[in-house]
């Protein structure tokens, strides 16, 4: 009997002690050490025909990151032939992913989403915008939703191209205790 009251008390110290550690660090990261996930949606600019988009960095909290609507975008498509452009008005958004620590980087699935109209609206929070395409000009439709998943790397850029010319790109970055970022994510201020 003080045989099995042994065991058992040294099998729920072994628990307790694997509950406790895996409350503290996250696999694979020092103590005192952060994470964000850093992503940007870009597009042609439908004026300049440069590259534009959005960059952002969400920090992990409690294995979660919040949900990402992005702001309206114009869009423009040609075709061949002298034919006129059809011009879009964009709103997407990125759903908030499943994410699990792994040893050098992140498990991570997202959800981007995509909708292309004549007119779209959004609100945020007391903000609401609004855009349209004229009445004379053609305009694009169409919808697109992928989820993607990888193991990224600590650093590593992932990218996903979406129509249109939209593309979705994804990177994990790690901070110090003092908030200095270790890793760098080659994802260009826009």
């Amino acid at each position: 009997m003080q045989r099995i009251l042994t065991l058992s008390s040294l099998a729920a110290s072994g628990l307790l002690l694997s509950a406790c550690a895996s409350l503290g660090t996250p696999v694979g990261l020092q103590a005192g050490q952060t994470v964000a996930v850093v992503n940007s949606l870009s597009w042609d600019n439908p004026l300049t025909g440069k590259r534009d988009g959005v960059r952002t960095s969400w920090p992990i909290k409690d294995g979660k990151i919040a949900p990402e609507y992005f702001p309206l975008a114009q869009l423009k498509q040609c075709e061949a032939g002298g034919k006129p452009c059809a011009w879009g008005v964009m709103r997407a958004q990125r759903g908030a992913p499943t994410l699990s620590y792994a040893d050098g980087g992140v498990d991570l699935a997202v959800s981007v989403a995509i909708d292309v109209a004549r007119r779209q609206d959004a609100r945020q929070g007391e903000t609401q915008t609004a855009m349209a395409i004229p009445q004379d000009v053609a305009a694009l439709a169409g919808r697109q939703q992928v989820q993607p998943s990888w193991k990224l790397k600590y650093g590593k850029v992932e990218q996903v191209e979406l129509d249109y010319g939209v593309r979705y790109q994804v990177c994990v970055q790690r901070y110090d205790a003092a908030g200095k970022a270790i890793d760098t994510c080659a994802i260009p201020f826009i």
